[in-house]
């Protein structure tokens, strides 16, 4: 008896010491299908849409604490390369991200969004204030999971 007691308790200590963490839902790879960006004033206007008046190819990747982004856009016809990362923290749909550098700079920028995920799509909206209230205007980009 008290080997089956010892069995069973060593067999369900090693199931239970093989469960994985589990995965923030936003973990992954995800590629850009469109955006909307405002200028970050208040009483913003519309500076680029995609698709529309913005060529581009972006995609973003998180692991566990981190994101990072790369891709490049074209403006009639030069074309920019995008890519920076930094750290992020999610709680619910409120998302924060600390761009540690973008480009070529290295700055430490903190931008608020509002974060949703709908089956495959991620969908970010910015700015939010303090109180994760959206501007009248603000920028949107919607992803599609890669991985």
């Amino acid at each position: 008896m008290k080997k089956v007691l010892f069995l069973s308790l060593f067999i369900a200590l090693i199931f239970g010491g093989c469960a994985q963490e589990k995965k923030s839902p936003i973990e992954g790879i995800w590629k850009l299908t469109y955006g909307k960006w405002y200028e970050w004033n208040p009483g913003d206007t519309l500076i680029y849409q995609f698709p529309g008046n913005i060529a581009i190819y972006h995609i973003k990747i998180f692991s566990k604490d981190n994101l990072t982004f790369v891709g490049h856009f074209s403006l009639d016809t030069i074309i920019h390369d995008n890519y920076g990362g930094g750290t992020y923290t999610l709680n619910g749909d409120k998302y924060e991200e600390n761009l540690l550098y973008a480009g070529k700079s290295i700055f430490n920028r903190k931008i608020r969004m509002i974060q949703e995920i709908r089956n495959d799509t991620l969908i970010q909206k910015w700015p939010a204030d303090e109180n994760w209230k959206l501007a009248d205007k603000y920028s949107i980009e919607k992803y599609i999971r890669l991985k």
